[in-house]
């Protein structure tokens, strides 16, 4: 049976990216939310402006994606109707020593679904030992519970990468090669630049504000976006959807612990929005 028996594979995320000088973000709101209703046929379809004026759709079936992916034109300005980069794929762990003998290659080619498969290695003095862990690239908004790998059953547990911060101006939500900030702040002391171990002053969190560096694991602001990203891995949907779900305990826990996060039912904090993978993938 396959591990995806029952979910409903479609790209689920689409991105309209208007054509031309003329703009779809410059029409009335109004209008544009009737366009989209008349080609999917849905009321309740999520429709999400971009910082590059392109519209994110977050659609429910594959006769959505369908219907959308083959228009040319949106309220009569030439379009363009594309996949998401990235929400359309999710990223799942599995272990097994009888994958041992698998290249990565053979498993992206048995296993229904994946679209890339990267065996974990570990460095034990100079050499690289190849492990029993697996991460896989799954072509859905998120990972199934488990696989068939031949006659194998495995677990599939949730990928959760680490929280993006940047190595310039120590925040949180998008690395260094993005960075607005014109001068480098110390990640121990939140001060100018200088090198950290020339550091004399008390360590103080340019994020919560806390007596630690900006790269301390038991940072406030640390623990939230990883709650955060947990959640992201686990539910799929967008990093700025996570927040909202009041079942995330980790989540909540954060909010209590950190003096400068509104109270529940206000405005998430502005650093709720960045990316879901670590720095070092992005720069």
């Amino acid at each position: 049976m396959s591990p995806f028996a029952g979910w409903s594979l479609f790209k689920k995320f689409m991105v309209i990216s208007s054509r031309g000088s003329a703009k779809v973000a410059d029409r009335s709101p109004f209008k544009i939310h009737r366009e989209l209703k008349s080609i999917v046929g849905d009321v309740t379809i999520e429709l999400t402006k971009l910082g590059s004026g392109d519209f994110m759709v977050e659609l429910k079936s594959n006769d959505q994606a369908k219907k959308l992916g083959a228009i040319t034109t949106f309220l009569e300005i030439p379009v363009t109707v594309i996949p998401h980069k990235s929400l359309n794929n999710s990223k799942g762990v599995i272990r097994s020593r009888d994958l041992r003998c698998c290249s990565e290659e053979e498993m992206v080619e048995e296993l229904s679904c994946v679209t890339y498969a990267r065996r974990i290695k570990v460095r034990r003095g100079e050499d690289k030992i190849q492990t029993n862990t697996v991460v896989l690239t799954f072509y859905s908004p998120k990972p199934p519970s488990r696989i068939r790998a031949g006659y194998l059953t495995l677990d599939v547990r949730p990928y959760v990468p680490l929280p993006m911060r940047c190595y310039k101006c120590q925040r949180y939500g998008h690395g260094k090669d993005r960075c607005k900030k014109p001068a480098a702040v110390c990640v121990r002391c939140r001060k100018g630049v200088h090198v950290e171990r020339d550091s004399s002053a008390d360590p103080h969190c340019v994020n919560s504000r806390g007596d630690h560096a900006a790269s301390s694991k038991t940072c406030p602001k640390f623990l939230g976006e990883q709650a955060i990203l947990r959640y992201k891995a686990k539910n799929g949907g967008t990093f700025q959807q996570a927040p909202s779900n009041k079942a995330s305990n980790a989540l909540q826990g954060w909010r209590q612990k950190c003096p400068f996060c509104p109270a529940q039912g206000e405005k998430s904090p502005e650093s709720f929005s960045g990316s879901q993978s670590p720095e070092s993938s992005r720069n």
